[in-house]
């Protein structure tokens, strides 16, 4: 996490300079200051959501269902928890992250958090609708042999290598 802080404040300050020579910086920290406002909220919420998450999911379930020894069945479950999880970034990556820190093997995480950019069924309506349903049906299909996919070559990685 310290190493994406220090990329994302040099880039900041990159930008900041930038705009310092055309003289827009100070509109360019109000229009951030706005996204702070916005999203800050969200992001507290999430975090707070993860945590609570993390202590109400049982161990044994973790150790059963979602472990690196549940194999091929905890890649599934991760590809489906993925998605149906109808949430934005701000509330997946923390939500995920808990999940993978009680004891969800890599397998099981990354099918998840494939899953859940690669099939979220919240994009269905919209897809369906404009692409029709038969498109949002077939590259589902595909996108859900690459989720197992994914997640059967790290489960494979972090049994052998890891």
């Amino acid at each position: 996490m310290l190493a994406t802080t220090l990329i994302f404040f040099s880039i900041a300050l990159l930008l900041f300079i930038v705009n310092i020579k055309q003289s827009r910086h100070l509109t360019g920290l109000k229009a951030g200051l706005r996204q702070l406002v916005l999203a800050l909220p969200v992001i507290v919420l999430a975090i707070l959501l993860s945590g609570l998450l993390e202590v109400l999911i049982p161990e044994e379930f973790i150790k059963r269902w979602l472990a690196q020894e549940a194999g091929l069945t905890g890649v599934f479950l991760g590809a489906f928890g993925g998605m149906i999880m109808a949430f934005g970034p701000y509330a997946s990556y923390p939500i995920i992250a808990t999940i993978y820190a009680s004891g969800a093997g890599l397998g099981t995480t990354i099918a998840m958090l494939s899953g859940w950019t690669m099939l979220g069924l919240s994009r269905i309506p919209f897809e369906g609708g404009f692409l029709g349903l038969w498109f949002s049906l077939l590259r589902m299909g595909f996108h859900l042999v690459f989720c197992i996919a994914a997640g059967m070559i790290a489960h494979f990685l972090d049994s052998w290598i890891f």
